[in-house]
């Protein structure tokens, strides 16, 4: 049990991601559908989940509002949702948010946003987001079609130079192509 303990101390202390500078929230805000994750998130919270959605707004507290929505089992599969905020707990690390979701672990979960794409029509349009043990990694899009296009392989190889390249931790794609829309 030991010899478990110090390898997990071990790649700790390995592991250090950085978060962005400073971003744009009002450029952050919106739909963004999870185009690529970690295995670590499939197995999770995810499990099961096809046609992944975050939408993000702004609540009159100046948090962020949360609400996330997948298929169950399949692209057309009944609709699981959960909701919740995000709160910037220092101002000035923008980019190390926590977010509360309704049910979720108490005090909140790392969200790290540690690349961004560029911004058309004032909308980020990809972004990819961790949290400190690098474990849980997300790619988001604004379109899927348009990041598998245009961004897809220059995000992949950005994905692993960041590290994330582990059983765990890698690039797994996630597809749209048979997913029944949201009604919302």
């Amino acid at each position: 049990m030991q010899k478990i303990v110090l390898i997990f101390a071990i790649l700790s202390l390995s592991l250090a991601i950085d978060v962005v500078d400073d971003y744009d929230v009002e450029s952050y805000l919106g739909d963004w559908f999870e185009v690529a994750s970690s295995p670590w998130v499939h197995t999770t919270f995810e499990k099961n989940g096809f046609c992944n959605r975050a939408r993000y707004g702004v609540l009159a507290s100046g948090d962020l509002s949360v609400y996330n929505v997948q298929r169950d089992g399949a692209g057309d599969g009944p609709i699981k949702s959960i909701d919740g905020y995000a709160r910037i707990p220092d101002l000035t690390q923008k980019a190390k948010l926590k977010v509360f979701l309704n049910g979720g672990q108490v005090g909140g979960g790392d969200y790290w946003i540690i690349e961004l794409g560029p911004v058309i029509n004032k909308k980020y349009q990809w972004v990819i987001v961790s949290e400190p043990e690098m474990l849980f990694m997300w790619v988001l899009a604004r379109t899927p079609q348009q990041y598998r296009e245009e961004y897809e392989d220059y995000v992949r190889d950005r994905v692993s130079a960041l590290g994330f390249n582990g059983v765990l931790n890698k690039y797994v794609p996630r597809f749209f192509d048979k997913c029944v829309p949201y009604d919302d």
